[in-house]
């Protein structure tokens, strides 16, 4: 699937979420989808973006090192791509 495609659909995705959580109805497993998709998404994106720059992408002058570094640490921060998994696998089997 074409970043664009990729892209569009999960802000589609996120929008409904906020939409969902401005109404209070927004559920664990829900949120825990929106993150995992969103920053796996991002990550997979500056992935790509930072091989178009080669070695010097990894330099920390350059920006898209800068991104790369942020976007890693997403995956991360309130709570790991793996931990989100597990809210959304008990969420499948209730």
């Amino acid at each position: 699937m074409c970043w664009a495609a990729r892209i569009s659909s999960a802000q589609g995705f996120v929008d409904v979420c906020v939409l969902a959580h401005n109404q209070g109805a927004l559920t664990a497993d829900q949120a825990a989808e929106a993150k995992l998709v969103a920053t796996e998404l991002q990550g997979d994106v500056v992935d790509d973006c930072l091989q178009m720059f080669g070695c010097s992408g990894y330099l920390w002058e350059s920006p898209i090192c800068r991104r790369h570094a942020d976007a890693r640490v997403q995956r991360i921060c309130g709570g790991t791509s793996e931990i989100m998994k597990e809210v959304i696998s008990r969420a499948m089997h209730r």
